[in-house]
């Protein structure tokens, strides 16, 4: 991560915990008396930081979706994860045909023949392959719009070199649709048509102006 911020890339991470009962929050703060008050969401504002415990079981890729602005996302655990390039840290040969599989581009430590094998002080050159092999969030939409049937066989194909990350439509498209959480995968043709659309039906309102613009449309139903 310290290497990756040296070079000039936001990195954001994400941590995985399996006790149940864990909490961030602290017994006794104000924060927690207002979880066990009922508060669903609590956010502290401090002047350096803005924490926001939100008290609810999430998935991964919801996650994903809601981190913004970075380059890198570095996730540590979620080893059941199939199509994301993965680092593998092991202390023997157990370890290795426990946390391996197709996925991996590299082993810190003990490593299989599968993988280049690098020393914990190697940090530029695991700092490269990352930069190298990077995919973006592939979460089995399998759109086939790449090409490929599966959202794992893009990643194979990927990591393999036989096409570049960005060649994911769903993931580096300038439209993003979601209907009930679930992404929607979107041609060109609709892409361009509701940016156009979009872009048009509200440069006349004060302030709709920008780079990025997010709509959201709730359906209800009447009568």
């Amino acid at each position: 991560m310290r290497e990756l911020v040296r070079r000039g890339h936001r990195v954001a991470t994400i941590k995985h915990i399996r006790e149940p009962d864990f909490t961030i929050d602290q017994r006794g703060k104000d924060t927690w008396r207002h979880a066990h008050a009922g508060a669903s969401v609590v956010v502290s504002i401090a002047p350096r930081e803005v924490a926001t415990i939100d008290r609810r079981a999430g998935k991964l890729e919801d996650i994903i979706r809601t981190i913004k602005g970075i380059d890198f996302l570095i996730i540590e655990g979620f080893r059941e994860l199939r199509v994301a390039p993965k680092i593998v840290v092991a202390r023997n040969n157990s370890e290795f045909k426990k946390l391996a599989d197709e996925f991996t581009i590299a082993c810190v430590g003990f490593s299989g023949v599968r993988s280049p094998a690098l020393k914990r002080e190697e940090i530029k050159a695991l700092t490269k392959l990352v930069e190298q092999k990077a995919l973006p969030p592939l979460f089995g939409l399998d759109c086939r719009r790449c090409g490929y049937k599966t959202c794992e066989d893009f990643a194979r194909a990927a990591l393999a070199g036989k096409i570049h990350a960005t060649d994911c439509k769903a993931a580096f498209g300038n439209v993003e649709l979601r209907v009930n959480g679930k992404l929607v995968p979107l041609s060109p043709f609709v892409q361009e048509f509701l940016t156009g659309a979009t872009v048009g039906m509200l440069s006349s309102l004060k302030g709709a102006k920008g780079e990025e613009i997010e709509l959201r449309l709730v359906r209800k139903n009447v009568g």
